[in-house]
């Protein structure tokens, strides 16, 4: 949406402020576009990793695998809530999953993460 946009939906009695804080925020001119619009992609990799144990386990798993009973260790936490954590993260692709006998262990792609991370970048910057 354009700025001269913008201003159209704004109410007649508040038109004098939202122009003066136009001017206070440089917005001169009313072709300069607005974005509103976000990566879904980049939303779900953010809401995933606002979540403190999530974030801790992706950077556990950055450059080693590990398996659940090490992470639950690792955090203190339950290896249900560990599990329940790493399904989240497998979603996005962020793991790689691997089968020792009974055991499964992770790691983290780092291609992957790096992949979201640059698409965050470029939706911030």
């Amino acid at each position: 949406m354009k700025v001269g946009e913008l201003l159209k939906t704004v109410d007649p009695g508040q038109r004098r402020s939202v122009e003066k804080c136009m001017e206070l925020c440089d917005l001169k001119d009313p072709n300069q576009e607005i974005v509103r619009e976000l990566n879904e992609d980049v939303v779900r990799f953010v809401k995933l990793l606002s979540n403190k144990l999530r974030f801790q386990i992706l950077r556990m798993l950055l450059d080693r695998w590990l398996c659940v009973c090490l992470i639950a260790n690792a955090l203190g936490q339950d290896q249900t809530l560990i599990s329940h954590h790493l399904r989240s993260l497998k979603s996005l692709d962020l793991l790689e999953e691997r089968k020792e006998g009974k055991l499964r262990l992770y790691r983290a792609k780092r291609s992957v993460v790096e992949e979201y991370l640059n698409m965050l970048s470029s939706e911030l910057l």
